[in-house]
């Protein structure tokens, strides 16, 4: 989310600040470098560490992934998959175009060996063929991209509610049932991960289709995915991020002056929680997905209204004007 001001510019290039030291944010960065705008960036960060939701842990004996596991369709239409491979933090099997253009249809792949919590090895066939299901059903999930209206809100209502209806044809013993459902239940946790979410009953059905899936057998970081943070925060200058700056609100449509800039105006004030401001012409917001509508529109300084607004109109850009409806 950006916000732009027809303000005059700091001497050598506009002020450009951007909230948030996760990928997302390190990435703007990154392509502000060679901008007119780079010597007068800063990224707030509110916590101690970048990165964001990719961390990756080594004090278990080996690599622990935290956040972020795999590269989700790792092929040339993919920028994570693309910074990994420029980095040098892939295998030559990753970086084989073979595997670039394998087409999985966005699921990911079968384990080669399930067991049951009573320690009970599952067959392959049937794990097979509960994914079957559940992937028909995910792609039936896309179908309602462009509908008038959906049967439910949700992509879990959507698949539990058709689960439901094929578990009424199951002609199986008890045991196995139950089976069939604990390896469903394991599907809807993995495509929680894909999806990013905690539950999939928080995924609109609606614009579901939307999520574009790509080639490639997803692959991931030998070393840990948090390497691909690391290398992006080396290529930024030392005090490009400022760590431990939580950000309060945004304040917009001002005419705001700094000391170290006299006689400049500025468009927006970044507000920190610690009573700091920061005197910006332009502001690239990068939200987490845990964030709360509410605290999403408190932090852009909109009202709850205007930020269900810009939802509805689906706005990626944030400027003045939106700010004032």
């Amino acid at each position: 989310m950006e916000a732009t001001g027809s303000v005059g510019k700091a001497p050598g290039g506009p002020r450009v600040l951007v909230v948030g030291g996760g990928i997302a944010g390190l990435g703007a960065a990154q392509r502000l470098c060679g901008h007119s705008a780079f010597p007068h960036l800063r990224v707030l960060e509110a916590t101690a560490r970048a990165g964001g939701r990719i961390r990756s842990e080594r004090s278990f004996g080996g690599v622990v992934e935290v956040g972020a596991h795999w590269i989700h369709g790792p092929s040339r239409g993919n920028p994570v998959f693309q910074l990994a491979a420029e980095y040098g933090l892939l295998g030559e099997k990753e970086l084989s175009e073979e595997n670039q253009l394998v087409e999985t249809g966005g699921h990911v792949g079968l384990p080669s060996v399930s067991y049951a919590s009573s320690g009970a090895r599952v067959s392959l066939q049937l794990v097979a063929e509960m994914a079957t299901l559940f992937y028909g059903l995910i792609d039936q999930t896309r179908e309602f991209l462009h509908a008038a209206e959906t049967p439910v809100p949700s992509v879990g209502e959507y698949l539990k509610k058709e689960i439901g209806q094929h578990v009424t044809g199951w002609t199986e013993d008890e045991e196995t049932r139950k089976l069939k459902l604990a390896i469903l239940n394991s599907f809807f946790n993995l495509e929680c991960c894909v999806s990013g979410t905690h539950s999939m009953d928080l995924v609109a059905l609606a614009p579901f289709g939307e999520y574009t899936v790509l080639p490639g057998l997803d692959c991931t970081f030998s070393k840990g995915y948090q390497g691909l943070t690391n290398c992006m925060m080396a290529s930024l200058p030392e005090d490009t991020v400022v760590f431990e700056k939580p950000v309060k609100t945004i304040h917009w449509n001002g005419s705001f002056q700094e000391a170290a800039f006299p006689g400049e105006t500025f468009p927006v004030s970044v507000e920190c929680e610690d009573g700091d401001r920061f005197p910006v012409h332009h502001v690239i917001v990068t939200v987490p997905l845990g964030l709360s509508t509410f605290s999403v529109g408190s932090l852009l300084g909109l009202s709850l209204s205007s930020w269900r607004l810009c939802q509805m109109k689906k706005y990626f850009c944030v400027s003045p004007k939106c700010s004032e409806e």
